[in-house]
């Protein structure tokens, strides 16, 4: 059974009151008047405006599915719900994977104005927690969609979206608190590590999932996907640069693809490099085995054919050196399948270089 609760507010206002006094022998009392003011500050005002400009673009994706009922039968309910936004006037939609993860349920799309419209998914991004929605219609309005690359820490960040699948276009206010994090995630059965993603203290709610964190020019600039229940408002976003990347594959292809290099890594740092006692404090360490037991290069993958052997750390591709904000898989995922990329290798403390073929992985 659902629950709902609601908090009552009781403001007191107290008006302010003028008091006027003269000098002479003769006094006029003046009566206390109220003035009402309405003061807005510039970001304040750029806040409303950015809510107002992006709401349009924004959509609660509701689940249903047949469950039993009181009487013994079964009935089609509404079990869940997340959000999304538009990015095509012809009805695409993007928002989390997780969102969207199970094929034997019915997915409904409403607007902000309460329309409503049956949705299809069209393709899951596992690697960065992405989702492609559509629904059949033209004229709605896209979000504008901002450049996760540039963000900076203590911008201002705003959080639009369907809080508890209940709540329908509600806002949240804050900043962006960390950028290139990585997280593990888990919910509805679903355990995924995502790396880079952006940090915020703008309240996520559950049902906050796929909407979109936007800056004060009504940019998305990432998907809200993901809280941190042990801390204070810790939220996390999926940059809208790997949103924007996968649309682009989707549309030219008709499906999602990632090239890859077929390694299961850990980024160091010093705390990780200490856990596994490695010397090197930097770059990405391919393990030896995995917890669940797998090896960390898969067998007749990329990275096997190249030459790249288990414990291996890897330094540099094509120049750029892979870091806990710029990770392995972030960097591969700039290239396309069959590209030809150079790596530099540490092994046994010597250093070494691999030339490897991206493989292809489909997502759908």
């Amino acid at each position: 059974m659902k629950k709902y609760f609601s908090l009552l507010l009781i403001v007191t206002l107290i008006p302010q009151l003028a008091l006027a006094a003269s000098v002479g022998t003769t006094k006029t009392i003046t009566k206390p008047t109220a003035v009402q003011q309405n003061i807005t500050v510039p970001e304040e005002e750029a806040v409303i405006r950015a809510y107002e400009n992006t709401l349009p673009s924004v959509v609660s994706i509701i689940i249903s599915e047949e469950v039993a009922n009181l009487v013994g039968g079964v009935s089609k309910q509404d079990t869940g719900g997340g959000t999304g936004f538009f990015v095509s006037t012809d009805g695409y939609i993007i928002t989390n994977k997780h969102v969207v993860a199970n094929d034997n349920v019915d997915y409904t799309v409403m607007t902000s104005d309460g329309k409503e419209y049956t949705a299809s998914v069209l393709a899951r991004d596992p690697l960065f927690d992405v989702a492609i929605v559509k629904v059949e219609g033209s004229g709605f309005k896209p979000a504008k969609l901002g450049d996760s690359d540039k963000i900076r820490i203590g911008q201002t960040a705003l959080a639009i979206g369907n809080v508890l699948a209940e709540f329908r276009n509600t806002l949240t206010r804050g900043i962006i608190s960390g950028i290139g994090r990585t997280i593990t995630a888990s919910g509805g059965g679903i355990t995924e590590t995502l790396e880079g993603t952006i940090q915020t203290d703008a309240s996520i709610n559950p049902g906050n999932s796929g909407g979109p964190l936007i800056n004060l020019r009504g940019e998305v600039v990432g998907i809200n996907t993901a809280i941190n229940r042990s801390g204070e408002a810790l939220g996390f976003a999926i940059p809208i640069n790997r949103a924007k990347q996968a649309l682009q594959i989707f549309r030219k292809t008709g499906k999602l693809t990632r090239a890859f290099l077929g390694v299961r890594y850990v980024m160091l740092n010093r705390t990780v490099a200490r856990a596994y006692n490695l010397p090197y404090n930097q770059g990405a360490y391919v393990l030896i085995k995995t917890s669940e037991g797998e090896p960390g290069v898969l067998p007749d993958g990329p990275a096997d054919k190249s030459g790249i052997k288990l414990g291996d750390i890897i330094l540099d591709i094509n120049g750029e050196k892979p870091t806990i904000q710029n990770s392995l898989s972030n960097i591969i995922s700039r290239y396309q399948a069959n590209q030809e990329i150079k790596l530099k290798i540490l092994r046994n403390g010597t250093e070494i270089y691999l030339n490897a073929i991206l493989g292809e992985r489909s997502l759908n």
